[in-house]
This record gives structure tokens, sequence and C-alpha cells, in this order.
């Protein structure tokens, strides 16, 4: 393996170990030392990476909408779209273990972009990627007769990327009436009632 590779490999065992810590204790009760004690480093060599929490922390955020965006690329691109929009749509609910551990930390770094602009930047970022997928997506079932000729595929676009928000929010805050089998069917019939307008 090469030392760059060794490197990106490192950095990507600190980030899962983050993902973990930060689902389990929160932002602000996580250290560099938790961090590198559940990757099964030294602090040192966390510091080697990441000279600063913050840079961790940005690193941390960026590696899950990194993997949410992996999650999207491997969604096949065949009809019906609305099936496909419902698969992309998808992958950024928390309908397993690991995925509700990154959505509770989706969660703390949402509310830390609300005063560091560099969070800021990654969530806009990310989530205008996102935004516009998924309006590429409503263009084509639109253009296949799938969706109607008057639908805005702009707002939809951002409405149905805001809702999947919410279902994440109040499947790691509420729980009841919000499990991962619930917040699926929800998605679902939002999409039914899109394509169905």
């Amino acid at each position: 393996m090469t030392q760059h590779a060794d490197a990106d490999t490192r950095r990507a065992q600190v980030a899962s170990a983050l993902v973990a810590v930060v689902a389990e204790r929160g932002l602000a009760r996580t250290t560099l030392a938790d961090v590198a004690r559940t990757a099964g480093v030294s602090v040192g060599l966390v510091q080697r990476y990441f000279r600063t929490k913050d840079e961790l922390l940005t690193f941390g955020i960026e590696y899950v909408y990194r993997r949410t965006e992996e999650r999207v690329e491997a969604v096949p691109v065949e009809p019906p779209i609305r099936e496909f929009v419902v698969r992309l749509m998808e992958t950024s609910l928390p309908l397993t273990p690991e995925r509700h551990a990154e959505a509770r930390v989706w969660l703390a770094f949402v509310q830390t972009s609300l005063t560091e602009p560099a969070m800021a930047a990654v969530h806009r970022d990310a989530t205008g990627r996102l935004i516009d997928g998924v309006r590429q997506a409503l263009e084509g079932a639109r253009r296949a007769g799938e969706l109607g000729a008057g639908v805005d595929a702009a707002a939809e676009a951002a409405a149905l990327v805001a809702f999947a928000d919410g279902l994440c929010l109040h499947h790691a805050a509420t729980g009841d009436g919000f499990e991962a089998s619930g917040i699926a069917a929800a998605l679902r019939l939002y999409v039914d009632r899109l394509f169905a307008a």
C-alpha cells in the first residue's frame, strides 16, 4: 500500500470512529481522545491528519455526505422513474443502524452549521447537489410522461429533500411513529402523491 493510500485509509478510519463517537455522545462531548480510542490509534496519529478538532469535524461531515453520495451513485438509473426517485431518496434515510448513526451525526453538524461558516458551506454544497440530482430525475420523469407537465421540478425537488430531512430529524429525535419502516412508507406515499398530481 502506498503512503498516500495509507493516509487515506487512516483518515477514513478516524472519520468512521468520529461518526460512532458523535452519534453516541454528541459534538460537544466528543474529544480527540475519544475518537482516537474508538479508532484504536493514538491521539498523536489523529493530530497528524487533523491539526484541530474543527478540521476533524469538517472532515467528518464531508465523510458522512460522501457516504450518502456513494449510495446515490450506486442506485441504478432505470424506469420507472418514480421507483428510481424512491430509491434515490431512500439513500438518505436512516434505514440501517449505520445510517441511523450517520443521521444523528448529520443532525449534530447541521446545528453547528448555523454558526460555523465552513460547516454551513459543506452542508449547503451537499444539499445543493442532492436537490439538483432530484430535479434532474423529476425533469426526466416529466419528459417520459410519468410526471405532470405542470409540475415545477426544481420546487418539488427542494420540497422532497426537505421532507426526507424532516423524516431523518423525527426518526432520530422522536422515535415513536418514525421507525425505519414508517419513514420508508412515508417517503413512498409522498412520491406516489407527487407522481399522481
